[in-house]
This record gives C-alpha cells, structure tokens and sequence, in this order.
C-alpha cells in the first residue's frame, strides 16, 4: 500500500480528532451556559429563601461572599470540564497509537498473526499487513535459495571428488607402468586431460556462487564492434558444437559498433550460447541473431540465440533466471552446473539497463539479449 494512502488517512483521523473534540467542547459549552442562565434566573429567589427564610435577613458582606464563591466554582467547573474533553480527545489519539505500536511490535517479533486495527485506522492496517505477507514472502524466498545453494555446495563438492579420483587413477597408472603402450598411455593422458577440464570448471563454479553473492557487478563501458565480437565468442565454442555435430550460424551485419562493457556481455553471450549449445538436439543449428531495435525513444542492441531442442515448460522458463535454480536435465556431470549462469547473465545484462528475455514453442527455444545503445 503506497505511503500516500496511509498519510491521508492519518490527515483524516488527525482532523477526526480535532473536530470531535471541538463538538464536544461546544456542546458543553452550550449546556454549561444553559444550566448558568437558569441559575442566573432562579438566584434571586433562591438568595431570598435562604437569607430571609433561614438565616432572618439579608447579609451583604455573606452575600457578595457567596457570590463570588459561586461565580469562581462556575469558571472553575467550566475550565475543568474543557479540559477532561481536551483530555478524552488526546487519549482517543493515543489509544490509536498505542494500537499501532503494537501492531509494529508484532511484526517486529515475526508474530504471524493479521494485523487488526480499529477501522479508523483500516488502511493503515491493510498496509501493515501487506508489508508483513511480503515481509514472509521474502523470508521465504531467503530460506529457499539459502537450501538450494547448500544443496549445490554438497553437489558440487561431490562431484569434484569424481573427477579428482580419476585423475589421481590415470596419473598412478602412468606412474606405475613406464613401459605402457603408447597408444594407451595417449588414451589415458586425454581422460585426464578431460578430467582436469571439468574440475576446473566446478572450481569455477565455487568462485561463481562467492562472487554472486558479493552482488558487485561494475560496468566499464566501451566502443567495440558487435559482429566480430559475437564471431569470436562463436569460434571459442567450435570443438564444442563438433562435438555434438552442431553448427553455429551468425546472422549480423558486417559492422555494428555499440557501446557497452564488452567483457561483462562477453560473459553474457558466453551463457546463453552454452545453454543453447548444451540443450540444443544433436546435429542442430544454433542460430544467433545480431541487429538494433528502435523501442520508444531507445535504440536497443538485440542479441539473439534460438536453438532446436527440448521445449522448456512455462513453469521453468518463469525460473530459469532465478539464482541456483537448475531443470533436473542439467543435474548430470557433463552439463550441470551451479544455476548461476543465466542469473548471472541477466544481472549484468540489468546492470547495463537492458534485459534477457526468453520463450519457447513448437520445440524452439530462444533468448534475447537487449542492450540499450547509449552514447552515440
């Protein structure tokens, strides 16, 4: 609930107050002076019975006694009923207060129960209790992504023991049969060599969720040519595609200068093609598309990579960019990884002020990398 709503509401009760109390004292008022002039009426009757039925004549000095006696008690008793109306007004005000401070203080200590407030006060309320279902929503969310981040230490941790058995195997192998064939000792050196790959590549992942969490992701801008930076981001990832016999083809104009950080979108780009190469069924092409877009008043750098696969369901492709969320496909050892990869890209993609925006449909996947083009 915006703060808007709930200062106006605090404006109406405050004036509320204000003009009840002011009623009150002129209610009073009106009766106080009523009952005075009917006094006034009967006094001299009344001063008549007492000084010359009981007292036997009228006494002047006792007289203007009692009338001053009478007069003061009048102002006195007028000054002490405005002040006990003034009084039940701040005590209304207070009262509210007193509620709300409650209403903080169990929210303060997690008291999961709805916030209830006097209904002068219900936006107020409403407002607390937003602020409280959020407030659990992110605990939540915390706790989850603390579980799913402990859960991919232990995985990981797990699976650098793997390969590290392996080297370790191979390399006492060697060390152990000097007169090993070489064709077999060619064959071992390259399994160790693969095995060493990957465990360089879950150490990285370690460092990957240290520096996530530092949550520091500086922005050095610069012009640089697009196309040929996309290219050599494409012939980086060539043993890889031929692997799978997979082709990368290049859709971009031969120049289109940006300005942006091209070390951080080179780790972009370097995400999603990954991704796409890594889900992306065998014998394919992969696609990337490089070109401007003109949105309002921005030009934008679109980036996009479309692969033939596996559809992603709605469900995952709302996740896909959350921290240490993986499909259970990427739990296997020759693609799995720590989650980060796309949650990292769209962070630094934000950083930038654009995007990453993804779909998926009749077996095409794609991801679009928007990057607004400032500085020319």
């Amino acid at each position: 609930m915006p703060a808007k709503y709930t200062n106006d509401q605090t404006k109406a009760l405050r004036r509320s107050i204000l003009w009840r109390t002011i009623i009150n004292a002129v209610l009073f008022t009106v009766v106080f002076a009523a009952a005075f002039l009917i006094v006034e009426l009967l006094k001299p009757s009344l001063s008549n019975f007492v000084f010359y039925s009981l007292l036997g004549g009228m006494d002047y000095t006792l007289y203007n006694a009692l009338s001053t006696l009478y007069y003061f008690g009048a102002a006195l008793g007028y000054l002490f009923g405005i002040i006990l109306i003034i009084r039940s007004g701040i005590n209304r005000a207070l009262r509210y207060f007193d509620a709300l401070f409650e209403a903080v203080g169990g929210m303060l200590t997690h008291d999961d129960a709805p916030i209830d407030l006097p209904s002068e006060l219900s936006t107020t309320a409403l407002a607390l209790n937003n602020i409280q279902a959020e407030r659990e929503r992110s605990e939540r969310a915390a706790k989850a992504a603390e579980q799913r981040k402990n859960e991919l230490v232990v995985y990981l941790a797990h699976d650098i023991k793997t390969p590290l058995t392996s080297i370790v195997g191979y390399l006492t192998l060697l060390a152990e049969s000097p007169d090993m064939p070489i064709e077999t000792r060619a064959r071992y050196a390259s399994i160790t060599l693969e095995k060493a790959y990957r465990l360089e590549e879950l150490i990285e992942e370690f460092f990957e969720i240290t520096r996530y969490n530092l949550q520091t992701i500086p922005i050095e801008r610069s012009r640089f040519d697009v196309t040929l930076f996309c290219q050599q981001v494409i012939d980086e990832f060539y043993p890889q595609a031929a692997a799978r016999s997979l082709s990368i083809e290049l859709d971009a104009p031969e120049e289109l200068p940006t300005f942006a950080d091209a070390n951080r979108l080179s780790r972009v780009f370097n995400n999603v093609l990954k991704n796409a190469l890594a889900y992306a069924d065998e014998g394919s092409t992969v696609d990337v598309h490089v070109g401007e877009s003109v949105i309002g008043t921005t030009n934008w750098l679109k980036i996009m990579v479309v692969n033939r696969g596996r559809e992603i369901t709605p469900e995952h492709l709302d996740r896909i960019f959350e921290k240490f969320y993986r499909g259970d496909d990427a739990r296997t050892t020759s693609s799995g990884g720590a989650g980060l990869g796309l949650a990292i890209a769209r962070e630094i993609a934000r950083a930038h002020g654009g995007d990453i925006t993804a779909a998926s449909e009749n077996g095409m996947t794609s991801f679009a990398i928007w990057i607004p083009q400032a500085g020319f």
